[in-house]
């Protein structure tokens, strides 16, 4: 099964894309849809909308998974995170594709045993189930893919 998983934000959403069968997990594609910071939020809003429907016309995945936020601090990040998050449940929705999420400190503890591990034992351990050994930048790409393996070690008949 295809897994498309998403870290989401306006300026950056990391996505990793997994193919699981059996409790393996392979490393199919990564990366990040970036918008420019002075651009007009809805314009931002629309391209992140473009990407995300190009990722999934390509490679087909079956379900996705979003990376639940926490935030306790700046609400100006909230909003404009919450806003990419619309935007990526919408995409979820257009395609009919089941939505999963879990925190990124679920996905750590599942990864790391430590919920609180930081983003270079997250990679790390990204690297390690997907028995790969290239590096996976930037950060938001690995935290797209820790939460995609977090489901599969979750739900691993999903």
């Amino acid at each position: 099964m295809i897994i498309l998983g998403i870290d989401p934000g306006t300026a950056s959403t990391g996505f990793g894309i997994i193919k699981a069968s059996s409790k393996k997990v392979k490393l199919v594609e990564f990366g990040c849809i970036t918008t420019k910071a002075g651009e007009e939020m809805p314009k931002r809003l629309l391209k992140l909308r473009k990407e995300l429907k190009k990722l999934i016309r390509e490679f087909e995945p079956k379900i996705m998974i979003i990376e639940l936020l926490f935030f306790n601090t700046n609400a100006k990040t909230v909003m404009s995170v919450g806003q990419a998050r619309g935007v990526v449940m919408l995409v979820a929705a257009e395609h009919k594709l089941p939505v999963f999420e879990y925190t990124a400190l679920q996905a750590k503890k599942e990864l790391t045993g430590y919920g609180r591990a930081d983003k270079k034992e997250v990679e790390k351990a990204v690297k390690r189930h997907l028995r790969i050994r290239r590096k996976i930048k930037p950060d938001d790409a690995a935290d797209a893919l820790a939460v995609a393996i977090c489901h599969v070690k979750k739900c691993p008949n999903a």
